[in-house]
């Protein structure tokens, strides 16, 4: 079998996403998450919103892709994995995850841009100019807090 940098270095860790493997990915996850939090201060329009969030949405996604077309791990081949499988799913049960999922991301983001929503008129009335901004920075703060003690916690 080859040998991986897992092997090499003594970690028995594998990482799946290289974004959460350093400070400054984890600091560009929250800042995505800060930006999508802060549209309505910029963008006035329903549908242009909905287009910025989606166009946010898009662009992580492909940061994500890019960053995670490296596989460190040769263990993670794919086919390797598809044969050493029991067997297949059924079509049913996998187009019900994916429903199910999306279905769960779709009320989860409703559910945020209601709560921020609250939070930024609130914030409004107290003489905020830009409520979302400051709840996008907040919220970019806490995410990067959160996964910055994390990444500490089980380093050691």
């Amino acid at each position: 079998m080859t040998e991986t940098i897992q092997d090499v270095t003594g970690e028995t860790r594998v990482d799946y996403n290289a974004l959460d493997n350093t400070t400054g990915g984890r600091l560009l996850q929250a800042a995505f998450a800060g930006a999508f939090t802060a549209v309505p201060d910029y963008v006035h329009s329903t549908p242009a919103r909905v287009a910025s969030w989606v166009g946010l949405a898009a662009a992580f996604t492909g940061t994500v892709a890019a960053f995670n077309a490296f596989d460190e791990d040769p263990r993670n081949d794919l086919t390797a994995t598809v044969e050493r499988s029991s067997g297949t799913g059924s079509p049913a049960k996998t187009w019900g995850l994916l429903a199910g999922g999306t279905a769960l991301l779709i009320g989860s983001i409703r559910l945020s841009i209601a709560a921020d929503k609250k939070m930024a008129e609130a914030l409004r009335r107290r003489g905020a100019k830009r409520p979302y901004t400051l709840l996008g920075l907040g919220g970019a703060a806490l995410l990067f807090a959160a996964t910055e003690i994390d990444a500490r916690v089980n380093a050691s």
